[in-house]
Parts: structure tokens; C-alpha cells; sequence
């Protein structure tokens, strides 16, 4: 391998962790994951369950994570329409994946309860809280 093709398939691992991180970072888009991992929802019931979220960005997770297609769309000819998202294959196999990262973490409170830490780190809490 020479050193040119080398850096490139560096390039090619940052490019891609980047776009994970841009997509996937996005704030809620773990959230409406693990959620419809479930059981699949209508846009009410994730919103509810999803305390804090804003339709807007509720909204916007959803047109992400269905464009990624990670989450599929089925409208309801009722009156009013009504709509069911569900995870993919895809999804399906995002949100075990996050099942698994999920299990390996388990975080502590700092004694401020203003940022939670890696258990690891000793109690007296490692940040500058």
C-alpha cells in the first residue's frame, strides 16, 4: 500500500465517523430510536413519551431518520389521517447495536447532579462541575 492510498482510507474512516456523529448526534435522534425500538408509534405517543421533545424537532428526527432509512412512514386513511412509525431492518439492527453500547456504560451522578460521569471515575467527580 503506498502512503498516498494509505491516507486516503484514513480520510475514508474520519469522513465516515463524521457523518455517524452528524446524523446519529443529532439531539433526540437516539431517543426516537431506542423508543420506536419498543414498539412503533404514532407521532402523539412519541412525543409524549419522549418528554421534552418539540414537535418541530420531533418532526425533523423523523424526515432524518427516514431519509437514513433507519424509520418507515405507513399513514392511516382515517379521519383524522393518522400516522405509525416503525423501525427498519436497518434501524432494527442500529438500535441492538445501541442496546449493546448501552449495556456497556454505567454512569454516576457528580455530587452537583449537573454532569454525569463514567462509574470509573472516583466520586468526588472528575469534572470541573
Amino acid at each position: 500500500m503506498t502512503e498516498r492510498s494509505a491516507d486516503a482510507s484514513g480520510d475514508d474512516w474520519r469522513r465516515t465517523w463524521h457523518a455517524v456523529r452528524d446524523v446519529l448526534g443529532s439531539k433526540w435522534a437516539f431517543h426516537v430510536v431506542r423508543a420506536l425500538a419498543v414498539e412503533e408509534r404514532g407521532f402523539n405517543d412519541l412525543k409524549r413519551d419522549l418528554a421534552g421533545v418539540t414537535a418541530k424537532t420531533l418532526s425533523e428526527r423523523l424526515r432524518e431518520l427516514r431519509c437514513l432509512g433507519f424509520v418507515e412512514k405507513e399513514v392511516h386513511a382515517t379521519s383524522p389521517p393518522t400516522t405509525t412509525y416503525r423501525l427498519t431492518d436497518y434501524g432494527e439492527s442500529l438500535a441492538a447495536i445501541m442496546g449493546d453500547v448501552e449495556s456497556l456504560v454505567d454512569v454516576v451522578e457528580c455530587r452537583d447532579r449537573d454532569c454525569p460521569v463514567p462509574a470509573t471515575t472516583t466520586p468526588e467527580c472528575a469534572c470541573d462541575c
